[in-house]
């Protein structure tokens, strides 16, 4: 199986918590399932930089500041992955209203990092972006001064 380098962005919004989107259900992998963070694969000859804001961009229309936190690897049935993960901050007041990407994201939503962790709710989330937020939970990212965008 190939691998691909992919883009997470954790979106905090101004209670502290986790925007998070529900794929419709037209996507290939996990369809109807929640992404914890928005982003995608990085196209060919694209930095993860470029490619974080670009999806930022195209899946809920917002242009943020994104902090890099670092590279981790997945790997699941049906894709292995090196990932970088972001972060940023939305308030709705500065950063204008989310538009969403009507044929990625069916609708959004709100949860605490601890209530996606313990998921009382029993949602469907991905399993890589579930697999990134415990790497940037745990402090298991690698970041180095010569990481590549």
């Amino acid at each position: 199986m190939d691998y691909h380098r992919a883009t997470y962005i954790f979106i905090f919004n101004t209670e502290n918590e986790l925007i998070i989107q529900k794929r419709t259900l037209n996507k290939h992998f996990c369809p109807g399932y929640y992404g914890i963070a928005t982003g995608g694969v990085v196209a060919h000859g694209e930095s993860y930089q470029v490619s974080a804001q670009r999806e930022l961009k195209e899946e809920l229309g917002l242009e943020l500041t994104l902090e890099n936190h670092g590279l981790f690897y997945t790997e699941g049935e049906s894709y292995c992955i090196w990932g970088k993960v972001f972060t940023c901050h939305y308030d709705p007041k500065l950063d204008g209203e989310i538009k969403m990407q009507a044929d990625e994201v069916a609708a959004i939503d709100h949860l605490s990092i601890d209530d996606i962790l313990t998921n009382k709710k029993r949602l469907n989330f991905t399993p890589d972006t579930l697999d990134a937020l415990h790497h940037y939970v745990e402090k298991r990212l690698i970041l180095q001064p010569s990481d590549p965008d």
